[in-house]
């Protein structure tokens, strides 16, 4: 009789463990588990069911979704508030739906045609979207913050999680629908409030800090849009707009500073959620029900606040001064328009001293 020895007796059982686990997760596993759609519908459901009966705001029901907009730089610290945004119940978000363009020159040789591609896509409808999906799965970040399907990814195929079919009925089970736009000017954006019911939220960083924010990244590399002279004047043109579409949409579109927004993060983002339409968690009981336009009280929400770990004048500390310098000689007028002071004199200039901030923008 061959006498086995323990060694290889465990070997062999590990073997047998390591196949039974490959056969249950790659064979049996996918078919008991329900297709993505039906298993993002439950959650959502019961994420929501304290919200009460929100078939008028859900597309899959005939409903419409309460839309909303950010619109901003890149650099210019949107990912907290957008993590906030995307963990969410019922919160459908469209991040950097215009990914698959190189940068605003592209974007706007064709204002049009993304137009009505972002219209499409606050409509669910993928089909003008595939080079988004394409440049999209290969990011980190944007596979992360878009959509609810990222935390779907990690039981399912990236094929069936980014199959266009599966990313509009997933998007329809949701009452409430952000995008966040980085790469168009606010003057082409604003179009679209004349074409949905939609809310427009402008968020403007110091350039300083957004310039300190870009060094060094690699998607900078050689892209007009990250030099300090497009960024100002990008942020010239917006101010303009703004200033005309507070008066035409004022319950519609609003403005907020990264840094008032990271300086009192509770009260911002309350306010941010609040100019949306979207209720911040779970609300207490006596709340249930209500319309989620209306709701004002703060009690009994939860939120994740995390700009308090970040410091928004850090480039005051680590820029030289003659970068400082630089972009400030060409972002004078943005600077004055936003409410951001330049410094004047360098011999005397400390970073614990100096206020950045000129008051409200």
């Amino acid at each position: 009789m061959v006498q086995v020895s323990r060694t290889t007796k465990f070997t062999g059982i590990c073997i047998g463990v390591y196949v039974a686990y490959a056969v249950f997760i790659f064979f049996l596993m996918p078919l008991l588990m329900p297709d993505p759609v039906a298993l993002q519908r439950s959650i959502v459901a019961y994420k929501t069911r304290h919200l009460g009966d929100l078939s008028n705001y859900t597309m899959e029901t005939g409903g419409q979704p309460i839309r909303s907009m950010l619109v901003t730089f890149r650099g210019s610290g949107a990912l907290t508030l957008l993590d906030n945004l995307a963990n969410q119940p019922g919160c459908y978000q469209h991040y950097a739906p215009l990914i698959g363009y190189r940068g605003r020159y592209h974007v706007e040789s064709q204002p049009a045609h993304v137009l009505k591609e972002l219209d499409a896509l606050f409509n669910c409808n993928y089909n003008s979207s595939l080079k988004m999906i394409r440049w999209g799965k290969r990011s980190p970040i944007f596979r992360r913050f878009y959509g609810a399907q990222s935390k779907l990814c990690m039981t399912y195929s990236h094929d069936s999680c980014w199959d266009p079919e599966n990313l509009a009925a997933i998007c329809r089970l949701h009452p409430f629908m952000n995008m966040a736009v980085y790469n168009m000017k606010l003057k082409y954006l604003a179009l679209l409030l004349d074409r949905l019911n939609l809310r427009i939220l402008l968020l403007v960083r110091d350039p300083r800090g957004t310039m300190y924010s870009r060094k060094n990244r690699n998607w900078c590399e050689g892209l007009k849009d990250c030099e300090a002279t497009s960024l100002c004047e990008d942020m010239v043109s917006d101010f303009k707009t703004a200033q005309i579409l507070r008066e035409q949409y004022r319950d519609r579109f609003s403005t907020i500073r990264y840094e008032d927004l990271a300086n009192h993060p509770a009260e911002g983002i309350k306010q941010v959620f609040e100019f949306y339409g979207i209720p911040l968690q779970r609300p207490s009981g006596r709340n249930r029900g209500i319309h989620p336009r209306s709701w004002i009280s703060h009690d009994g929400y939860e939120v994740d606040i995390a700009y308090g770990t970040n410091n928004p004048n850090e480039w005051m500390r680590k820029m030289q001064y003659k970068d400082i310098k630089d972009i400030q000689k060409v972002c004078g007028e943005a600077m004055d328009m936003w409410g951001y002071r330049q410094v004047e004199d360098f011999d005397t200039f400390s970073p614990k001293t100096f206020e950045p901030m000129l008051g409200k923008a």
